[in-house]
């Protein structure tokens, strides 16, 4: 009889190989008859098999399907979007809760098993577009998962081997840019040819729209690595903006929600375990930002926009002044009465102008100034979330307002003194971009907490209270420690990944490959 350690290993180890038939034989059952009676088993997979596998690679991948655990109360309380309210989930005061990691088995488990039998079953020019997209969709799954522990399994996940070894970061990120590089190429070589039809619930079968979607993925690549790579990152992203990236709203990423499909953010904001955190509260009240309404609900209490402060102890949640009640909850757009009809953001096409300013000040070819950059950055952002008035959006991009000192119980002076309007000095113009960038990823924790990390902007509130032991209240979170999951599973494999952290030990405090900002 096998030993737990052992059918752990062989979920790790053997996932792909094992789960793959099990994926096809279960996501298509038209010829299920001739298969079954096959002695040799799997039939070659027709271009309708391959579609069917594809929304089930969209939600699991990356966490796009588990917005309560692997966005919510991870990255979208240390990106400070959020802040935690309810007295049960500890994670906003830097625990690390093992059994909340779905992003991991979402991604190792329910995604990675299609998307490879999408590109092992196009490659070598069948259904090129479908091998270009899948590669593209690869890329960005992967970039969360890396993002959030540094090494991790990558190029030898599939093998059957006893040992599933892990890559490095900087190994993983270049072969990201090849990836990409040679996705692009293909799918704009082929955007005539049908992709994934209406099983792509997220462009409906654009191919241009994609082709933007890995152009963009490789700009913010560029500039994720931008401190450690200069020279690579410049020519990464030159690339990828010549290429063509996002330039309208309507060119971002959002995954269609419907009963089956619904909005996991939205479904969590029910439980009322998060609320506006002073981060907001402070920039947005600050800005006069036209955001807020859409962003945020006033508190029930006294019809003002409030937020807390992330780290609260137990008994500081259970202040009255910080009930749920005295606190700003999610607007309309966010609540839970909307999560079959609210899209899952994947990727704001906004993003696009904030990374070819920071690029632009960074002395790259990005087509404008990073004045112009940011400001149509900004712009973009407004009109992502239905503000289109000439008047609104000049009289906020032309703000000089600051932020103020949030309302509660905890002294909290203003975030920053940087106004919106573009300013004079260098590293303010990269605060103010950062700054702008953070919000107009919201509620997206994912990039936001990267965002941070690489940049060192916005500047963030430290925490009341860290519960964990390597890490103060006043320092950033870095990564995630490597799971017990797969040190059950994949011990050997674990052990030699630590000595790919560059030195640091696995914990929340040792910074990745390309985390070189000055931040604390």
């Amino acid at each position: 009889m096998k030993t737990q350690k052992s059918l752990y290993r062989k979920w790790a180890v053997r996932l792909l190989l094992f789960l793959a038939p099990i994926v096809i034989l279960t996501a298509c059952t038209k010829n299920f008859d001739e298969i079954n009676r096959r002695p040799d088993g799997l039939l070659k997979l027709t271009a309708p098999d391959l579609r069917s596998l594809f929304p089930g690679a969209l939600v699991a991948g990356g966490g796009i399907g588990y917005n309560e655990t692997s966005m919510l109360l991870f990255p979208g309380v240390y990106s400070q979007h959020f802040a935690g309210t309810n007295i049960n989930q500890e994670s906003h005061r830097y625990v690390i809760v093992q059994r909340w990691q779905d992003i991991w088995p979402g991604t190792y488990v329910n995604a990675m098993p299609k998307l490879v039998n999408i590109i092992e079953a196009t490659k070598g020019g069948k259904e090129p577009s479908m091998n270009a997209i899948a590669r593209m969709w690869k890329v960005f799954c992967f970039m969360r998962v890396t993002d959030e522990w540094g090494p991790i399994p990558y190029s030898k996940i599939g093998k059957d081997t006893t040992v599933v070894s892990y890559d490095d970061q900087k190994s993983i990120y270049f072969d990201f840019f090849k990836e990409l590089d040679e996705a692009t190429t293909d799918l704009k070589n082929n955007l005539a040819k049908p992709s994934f039809a209406t099983a792509d619930r997220i462009y409906n079968g654009d191919n241009a729209k994609w082709l933007k979607f890995g152009n963009t993925l490789r700009l913010r690549l560029a500039l994720r690595i931008s401190d450690v790579e200069p020279a690579k990152a410049k020519v990464e992203a030159e690339k990828a903006f010549a290429g063509g990236v996002m330039t309208q709203a309507s060119d971002g990423a959002h995954f269609a929600t419907n009963a089956d499909f619904n909005n996991g953010l939205n479904n969590f904001m029910s439980r009322n375990g998060s609320r506006m955190s002073t981060t907001m509260e402070s920039l947005l009240v600050g800005y006069n930002d036209p955001r807020l309404p859409i962003f945020w609900s006033p508190a029930l209490s006294d019809g003002k926009f409030r937020g807390v402060r992330n780290g609260m102890t137990v008994a500081q949640q259970n202040l009255p002044e910080n009930s749920i009640n005295n606190n700003s909850a999610v607007g309309p757009k966010y609540a839970a009465a909307t999560m079959t009809t609210t899209p899952q953001v994947v990727f704001y096409a906004s993003e696009a102008y904030f990374l070819r300013s920071e690029g632009a000040l960074n002395g790259w070819n990005m087509g404008g100034t990073a004045k112009e950059l940011y400001e149509m950055g900004i712009e973009t952002s407004l009109r992502e979330h239905g503000i289109t008035s000439a008047a609104v959006i000049s009289a906020y991009v032309n703000g000089t307002s600051l932020p103020i000192a949030p309302n509660n119980l905890f002294p909290t002076p203003p975030l920053t003194d940087i106004p919106v309007k573009w300013e004079s000095d260098t590293e303010r113009q990269r605060e103010q971009i950062g700054t702008q960038k953070w919000i107009a990823l919201f509620p997206e924790g994912h990039e936001a907490w990267a965002s941070i990390r690489r940049s060192g902007y916005p500047k963030f509130y430290p925490l009341l209270n860290s519960q964990n032991p390597d890490i103060t209240p006043d320092k950033m979170i870095r990564r995630i420690s490597f799971l017990d999951r797969e040190i059950i599973a994949n011990g050997v494999a674990v052990k030699a990944a630590v000595a790919l952290l560059g030195g640091g030990p696995d914990n929340v405090a040792t910074r990745l490959w390309w985390d070189k900002s000055k931040s604390k």
